[in-house]
């Protein structure tokens, strides 16, 4: 293991990029990768007619391994060792909201394979954010707030009673910008050429929580990727949105 390391070092000090550095050190020191690709390979040869295109990324710090298969099938691998209940917990709450979510979560499938476990999602087509030019994101941003606002309000105000025992308090209610929320919007939805949200991917770190931390850190990524006031025109829709449900309410 000491020698895989030292020689990752060698070969990787002579890669000036740093995100082709990660990749290239997360693969030449866990030569498990292969053996997944391998099982992605026979899957496909038992579940839908065999591979016609596979394409292999890295999760955001390299502690997943992501394969994607056919354009149909996204398969997940931990990289660091322990997590699986972040699978289960994914597993769970994508369940109990995929019918009330007003934007897609994709089917997910937890499978055992060496001891661990594999995720398997249904692969939804689009773009991310950053895919897009800032300048044609700043012109639009009205439209995703939009939905963006309608998606927080809608998640936020929800209570599963299957989900209680995983919120910090079990009887505790849904709130302004506290309850059920996504917490990874920064760059963790899909969307069509027009700007369409068509799904919400990465549910792993979804809890019962405050918003406003992980809205803060959004916000942050869009200004770093030159989208402006993003963040304010979501937060405007949002509220009109909870306030007018008070007052029905009352």
């Amino acid at each position: 293991m000491a020698l895989r390391h030292i020689f990752s070092n060698i070969i990787c000090g002579f890669i000036p990029n740093k995100k082709t550095r990660s990749k290239v050190r997360v693969i030449l020191n866990n030569p498990s990768i292969y053996k997944y690709v391998k099982y992605v390979r026979r899957w496909a040869d038992k579940n839908c007619g065999g591979v016609k295109k596979l394409s292999v990324e890295f999760g955001v710090g390299c502690h997943n391994l992501v394969v994607l298969l056919n354009d149909e099938h996204v398969f997940k691998f931990f990289l660091i060792p322990g997590r699986e209940s972040r699978a289960y917990h994914e597993s769970r709450v994508v369940t109990a909201f995929k019918n009330i979510t007003p934007i897609r979560f994709p089917e997910m499938e937890l499978i055992k394979y060496n001891n661990s476990i594999v995720r398997r999602y249904e692969y939804i087509p689009g773009k991310m954010l950053t895919d897009f030019s800032p300048v044609y994101i700043n012109k639009n941003k009205t439209k995703i707030a939009q939905q963006l606002a309608n998606f927080l309000y809608v998640i936020g105000n929800s209570d599963p009673s299957e989900l209680s025992d995983l919120k910090p308090v079990s009887d505790a209610d849904p709130d302004y910008l506290y309850g059920w929320f996504h917490n990874d919007i920064g760059n963790n939805f899909m969307l069509d050429d027009d700007l369409n949200i068509v799904g919400f991917i990465d549910c792993e770190k979804m809890a019962f929580c405050d918003f406003k931390e992980s809205l803060t850190g959004a916000e942050h990524f869009w200004d770093k990727n030159g989208i402006r006031g993003l963040m304010i025109e979501i937060l405007s829709e949002y509220t009109k949105l909870y306030y007018a449900k008070k007052r029905r309410k009352n």
